[in-house]
């Protein structure tokens, strides 16, 4: 990452910064899963590799993913600082955020998770949406029986 971070106008700066917070806003609302889904290209990419859990292509299996991972949670916190422009250039932005996350599966079992997500996002009909988003755990996970 290169600082400063390279020149952003102000209204898209904060236009990236929302579409971070959505994603956040989005995985904590169970249930529905299309709004994780709608904020991807529709070919974008989730990928949980650090995760094990590879990597998912197309807004559908993103969509299909979420459906089946949420039918085992009871609720997700989701909090994401640190939000950081790495690139621009009028059409694309790659940005890294710092994130703790938790999330309680119905059998109690409580995941806690510490990343850095790198967003790759792209400007499509005048919408940021997000290209590919990984992570990369700075800490382990934890999980704790229910």
């Amino acid at each position: 990452m290169t600082y400063p971070a390279p020149p952003c106008p102000a209204d898209v700066r904060l236009a990236l910064a929302d579409l971070v917070t959505a994603y956040a806003m989005a995985v904590d609302d169970i249930g529905h899963a299309a709004g994780v889904a709608a904020l991807f290209t529709p070919d974008g990419c989730y990928d949980l590799t650090s995760l094990g859990l590879g990597q998912i292509t197309g807004r559908a299996a993103i969509q299909a993913f979420f459906e089946q991972a949420f039918a085992t949670m009871a609720s997700n916190a989701h909090f994401l600082g640190n939000v950081a422009l790495v690139a621009y250039d009028g059409a694309t932005a790659s940005l890294t955020a710092y994130g703790h996350a938790f999330s309680l599966g119905t059998d109690g079992t409580l995941l806690e998770v510490k990343a850095r997500y790198a967003f790759d996002v792209v400007l499509q009909d005048g919408t940021w949406r997000i290209a590919r988003l990984g992570m990369a755990m700075l800490l382990p996970p934890i999980t704790t029986a229910g």
